[in-house]
């Protein structure tokens, strides 16, 4: 096998890329991260001992109009035995660059090693362009656990990666109420419903409440998600997601949620897992 590349990476685990041809991403134009570049043409082959996880993270060049969404897929082989389809859905950054190429943002997944030496296999499958940039390292993913609020208008069945994941309906008409104790991290994920046909971007907001008070007020720009849907809604359509983060304070709190001139939205709500 020609151009192995060794990366050492944390809790002395140690992968082999190949082939060596890499990207150097500008970020703010003073950080430099080194990708991967992978092409239709030249699969890479990754050897990694576990038990471990690698995180992949994933750029494409964005060309064309800013707005909007763009997907691509890979394919990755685990012992040549074993195969699985990664769909990503990117937007464009502001902040990243191959030389003068723009970017999308980057998005990333997960890949499990068991005990013992495996080997990976990531293929390009489809994309927009011709290109797919990946960095590795070693990271595992957070334990977070869902948790159901207290007041909703409904449950939604979101199909994400073949998992089905509860998430609740918020309309202006009933705010989404959640009580938690602290101190705690709560993640939430929003996502705006779409009636079909969904057409082009739309902005929609999110006001949290605690006793009448104004605690967060975050504005989002969506547009139709092309790798999620509602199993038990077939009238709308969920959008991309949005992540934002609220650090809870000592004892019990109780939240509202707001939904600000638009129809409905879906959240999903969890906190750090112990």
């Amino acid at each position: 096998m020609n151009n192995i590349l060794f990366v050492l990476l944390m809790f002395t685990q140690t992968i082999n890329i190949s082939p060596r041809s890499e990207a150097k991403i500008k970020i703010h134009t003073t950080k430099e991260e080194s990708y991967v570049v992978l092409t239709k043409d030249q699969p890479l082959e990754i050897k990694a001992s576990g038990p471990t996880w690698i995180r992949v993270y994933t750029r494409i060049p964005w060309y064309g109009e800013k707005k909007g969404a763009k997907v691509y897929k890979l394919i990755l082989q685990e012992d040549g035995i074993k195969e699985k389809f990664v769909t990503q859905e990117t937007e464009y950054s502001s902040i990243a660059r191959l030389e003068k190429i723009r970017l999308s943002k980057w998005r990333s997944f997960y890949i499990n090693v068991p005990a013992g030496l495996h080997t990976y296999r990531l293929i390009f499958w489809r994309a927009p362009v011709d290109t797919i940039l990946l960095k590795f390292t070693n990271e595992s993913p957070g334990k977070w656990q869902d948790i159901t609020p207290l007041s909703y208008s409904a449950q939604l069945e979101l199909v994400e990666d073949e998992r089905i994941l509860n998430y609740y309906e918020l309309i202006p008409e009933k705010p989404v109420i959640i009580e938690i104790e602290g101190p705690k991290k709560l993640k939430v994920i929003s996502r705006l419903n779409l009636v079909i046909p969904a057409q082009g971007e739309q902005m929609y907001s999110i006001t949290i409440k605690e006793k009448s008070k104004v605690k967060k007020s975050t504005s989002f720009r969506a547009y139709s998600s092309e790798t999620c849907y509602y199993k038990n809604r077939s009238d709308i359509v969920p959008s991309n997601p949005h992540t934002m983060f609220i650090n809870i304070p000592k004892g019990i709190h109780r939240y509202e949620f707001v939904l600000n001139n638009n129809s409905s939205c879906g959240l999903r709500f969890m906190v750090e897992a112990k």
